[in-house]
């Protein structure tokens, strides 16, 4: 049962992951002025590399955490705690890309590279 209940929080747990991935690809869908295209890219690349170092940053820091944690978890509960671990970790990504991207796009709006239409269009935030 604990097994089964591992690999259900571990495939929501990549779900998160994906959902998180597509709210910040999905600025590149929208945009199809030719000018400004490559700013759009440059700034989903950017996004996409502040989702990949935060999560880097946070699995090397739970796995220390995890290995401080190890010794006092009977072992038949080490496939949970991981997955609880690998859910923990794909939250915490999910608020800072989404968190980022909206810092980044209102930058965008204060300096010109997007109008206020197309922020009104509400098509990048997420509350």
């Amino acid at each position: 049962m604990i097994k089964l209940i591992s690999d259900i929080i571990f495939l929501i747990s990549i779900m998160v992951l994906i959902y998180t991935g597509f709210k910040i690809g999905m600025i590149l869908f929208w945009y199809e002025d030719k000018k400004r295209g490559l700013v759009i890219l440059l700034i989903a690349i950017m996004l996409g590399a502040v989702m990949l170092l935060s999560i880097i940053i946070l699995m090397y820091a739970l796995y220390y955490l995890s290995n401080l944690i190890i010794p006092t978890i009977p072992t038949e509960y080490i496939k949970f705690k991981s997955a609880i671990l690998i859910l923990i970790m794909n939250v915490i990504v999910f608020f800072i890309s989404i968190n980022t991207k909206n810092k980044v796009l209102d930058y965008c709006l204060k300096k010109g590279i997007i109008t206020k239409r197309e922020s009104i269009l509400n098509i990048f935030k997420v509350n």
